[in-house]
Order: structure tokens, then sequence, then C-alpha cells
């Protein structure tokens, strides 16, 4: 990190900011980490709406004010279902109840996202059959992070091989229904993903794999995404590195990151 190269941890600068970041403990109550996938969920919608209308749309701005604005409005709703304890991304994989809720609260971001009022168009067939690739890609990534890492070992890792060939067979789908549908965003982004579950099913000796499996589907979703909205850059940097920052003076540690240390 570039700000442990201007504030090393044993300066003085280090042990004051370090105190301060103490104070911002409550802000983490708020689950920054799940606004990720929140943003992307919301986003992904407003990037099929957009293609929908003009399948060659890239790199858009016009929407930025009200893509930021809504942004800040879901996540404030998400924040107060999240606290309530209403809503988790962790949960039973196997339970009907934890599918059901997480595919309408993708339901309710994507649509958020392509525009409720579009429905009165007569959009509501065509948002609802662009969503479902979307869908797959998500729950895909969400049965890796079923997997709790603490319980693996550094080696010999064995549980777990049924959740991630399911997200396998569901990110493959993701990518024959998105081609399909002509949405070069999903399919691309969901057949750059596969390769990830596929190595962790064809070399489990290691939870590396796993790491690599839940770290970067997230980030390639938000950068393919990103290509059709790229002011969705701004808060996932700000969050990013925010997240990064706090927990260097905080705990000393680079978190969020994409590096893997088992190598």
């Amino acid at each position: 990190m570039i700000i442990a190269r201007i504030v090393p941890p044993k300066s003085a600068a280090y042990k004051a900011l370090s105190s301060y970041s103490k104070k911002l403990d409550g802000f983490m109550k708020l689950k920054p980490f799940s606004w990720f996938a929140v943003w992307i969920l919301m986003t992904s919608g407003t990037s099929a709406q957009q293609s929908n209308l003009d399948r060659f749309t890239y790199w858009d701005m016009s929407l930025s004010g009200v893509g930021l604005i809504t942004l800040l409005i879901i996540t404030i709703v998400m924040i107060i279902i999240m606290g309530k304890e209403k809503f988790s991304f962790v949960g039973n994989v196997l339970h009907p109840t934890f599918i059901i809720n997480h595919t309408i609260a993708c339901l309710i971001l994507f649509m958020t996202g392509w525009g409720w009022l579009s429905w009165l168009n007569g959009d509501l067939l065509v948002s609802l059959k662009s969503f479902l690739p979307y869908l797959l890609t998500y729950l895909s990534v969400l049965f890796i992070y079923q997997i709790d890492l603490d319980s693996i070992p550094e080696l010999g890792f064995k549980p777990g091989k049924g959740l991630i060939a399911f997200s396998l067979i569901l990110i493959i789908s993701s990518v024959f229904i998105g081609i399909a549908f002509d949405d070069p965003v999903v399919s691309t982004a969901a057949a750059v993903i596969a390769p990830f579950y596929l190595i962790a099913i064809v070399f489990p000796e290691h939870k590396r794999h796993i790491e690599r499996a839940r770290i970067y589907p997230v980030f390639i979703a938000a950068m393919f995404v990103s290509v059709r909205l790229p002011w969705l850059l701004i808060p996932l940097g700000i969050l990013f590195f925010g997240l990064r920052t706090y927990h260097y003076f905080r705990y000393n540690i680079v978190f969020p990151t994409f590096a893997v240390d088992h190598d």
C-alpha cells in the first residue's frame, strides 16, 4: 500500500491515526463489505436496461447522477434491513428460505436499477428474462461464500466440493443464457469467473483456490458492469480503498486485498 510507505507502522503519525481509526468501529457494524454486492446487483439492472435500449452502449456517464443517488438510497435501506437481522449473506444454503430470500433481494435490486416505471411500458417480461443470468451468477458466488475458510486447513481441503460444483453449473448456465439473450456483460463476466470454480474443483488440495473463487468473481462482475457504467467505479473505489485504509491503521493489515497469502 502507498499509505504504508507514507505513514509506516512505527511512526508517530501512524500511532495517532491508529488511535483515531478506533472511532470507525461503529461504521464497520454497518457491514460495508456487503455494499459491494448490493451496488453490483443494482447497477447490473441499469446496465441490462441500457443494453435493451442500445446493444452497443458502453462507458456511459449520463446516468451517474441518478445512479449514485439510487445507490445511496438502497444502501441505507439494506443497512436498516441487515441491522434488524432480516437478511444475511451467510446462512444455511440448503434451506429453501435462504435461497428464496436472496432471489427476492436480487430481483428487487436488479429491478431498481432497471427502473420500476419501465414495467408500464411493457418491459416486465424483458426485464425478468434479462434478470435470469444475473441471478445465476449471483447465486454461484453466494454459494462459494458459504464455505467457511476458517474451518479449512492450509492443505488437504476436502469439504465444499459439492457447492463449488453446483456454482460451476450455475455460472456455465449463465454464460450460455447470456449469449442466448445477447448480453455480453453477464456472459463474458460469467465466462471469466468459471475457471476459478473449475480450478477449485480440480485442484482441491489448497484453500487458496477457494479464496480466489471468493475474491475475484466479485471484482470481475464489478469491472464488467463498469464497462457500461463507469461511474460505478467512483463508489467502488472509495469503499475499497477506504476499507483498506481503515484496516491498515486499525489492525496493521492490508484488507480487502486480491493477494492470497498461501503460495
